[in-house]
């Protein structure tokens, strides 16, 4: 797992005494759970029984001085700093592991609508929703060429054919051309039929490749089909699906209107998103963004953030994860937005390997 932003101004924390890491991983865990300033009398009853109040408020005061906890008001407790959530998730954090039956659940669930785009995305998005009491967000599969799985040719009327395209992925292209004279709907499904066996699983370039001599219908075909490919893989759509919104809104940090409908426009409107996404090394695998840390991170102020890439770069992917708070219950999504990007990489490479049907 790639680590998460470093601390403001990339400072580190000294290091903590086994006491203090103690106190601030209790501070943590408690305000996940209730998002209220967490005091030294909580801290003893539930957490360090054998350490005295006295003690843990000194604790709780060098922790704020090295900027993992802030005091919102003189009398109240403590929360934790972005740096502290940053801290407790790279130095503290327990993962919760995944059971067999969970990892068993997760499965079947996204094979079972794995051929269904739509259905696919959407049980994904509402499996990590439900695990985070957050926002479950994903991004359709993009190829970085569009691969055929399956074409169709009707005929509609008089030299007016239907193309249809099945891509690998689960995408359906339409367009309508001209078909050559004397064409009838006979000759376009035996072409199409033939042309099927020979050019499944096969990218744009591949099929302009194509050496093997095939019929002058097939020809006509396949020029429409690279021309189709060709826009389809200029103008690939960002598709972004996400479910928990309702109950994001009703959690404790988005009550104010301004921050609701900062919650609502960056979901609404993924493009700072898709942005900010774009920038993150595929090859670290999984990601947790803890607040805004300058113009790149802006749009996380007091969010938290957990995304892993799915699919096989430089061939076809996206991404799957959690927006949130800050204070997201980590220990527990990470281990499912990992195995979520894991099976869905699996799902996507049965579906684009050459023997997928």
């Amino acid at each position: 797992m790639a680590t998460p932003d470093a601390l403001p101004h990339d400072r580190l924390p000294p290091d903590l005494s086994a006491r203090k890491r103690l106190i601030l991983k209790a501070i943590v865990e408690a305000y996940i759970g209730s998002a209220t300033p967490v005091g030294s009398g909580q801290v003893v009853r539930e957490y360090v029984p054998d350490v005295s109040s006295a003690t843990v408020r000194n604790e709780m005061v060098g922790l704020e001085e090295a900027g993992l906890l802030t005091q919102p008001h003189t009398s109240a407790g403590r929360v934790p700093s972005e740096g502290g959530f940053r801290y407790f998730v790279r130095q503290l954090m327990e993962e919760r592991a995944l059971t067999r039956a969970e990892q068993s659940t997760i499965r079947r669930q996204l094979f079972a609508v794995q051929l269904a785009r739509e259905e696919w995305l959407d049980v994904a998005t509402t499996l990590l929703a439900r695990v985070a009491r957050a926002a479950g967000i994903i991004s359709a599969p993009v190829a970085v060429q569009c691969r055929v799985k399956h074409v169709e040719l009707l005929a509609i009327q008089e030299r007016l054919g239907l193309l249809v395209l099945v891509l690998q992925e689960g995408t359906v292209k339409q367009q309508l051309i001209e078909l050559p004279e004397d064409t009838d709907q006979t000759d376009l499904s035996a072409a199409s039929s033939h042309l099927n066996e020979r050019i499944h699983g096969l990218s744009r370039s591949e099929l302009e490749a194509l050496g093997e001599p095939i019929s002058d219908l097939e020809a006509f075909i396949a020029a429409r089909l690279v021309s189709l490919m060709a826009q389809i893989d200029e103008h690939q759509r960002k598709e972004f699906h996400h479910t928990g919104l309702v109950e994001l809104l009703e959690l404790p940090e988005f009550q104010h209107p301004a921050q609701a409908q900062r919650i609502v426009r960056l979901l609404e409107q993924p493009e700072e998103l898709f942005g900010l996404l774009e920038t993150l090394p595929w090859s670290e695998g999984m990601h947790v963004l803890i607040g805004a840390r300058g113009p790149r991170t802006a749009i996380l102020e007091d969010l938290g953030l957990v995304v892993s890439y799915y699919g096989v770069e430089s061939v076809a992917g996206g991404f799957v994860g959690v927006l949130g708070p800050m204070r997201l219950p980590y220990a527990e999504i990470v281990p499912v937005v990992r195995y979520v990007s894991q099976v869905m990489t699996e799902s996507l490479d049965d579906l684009l390997s050459p023997g997928a049907k």
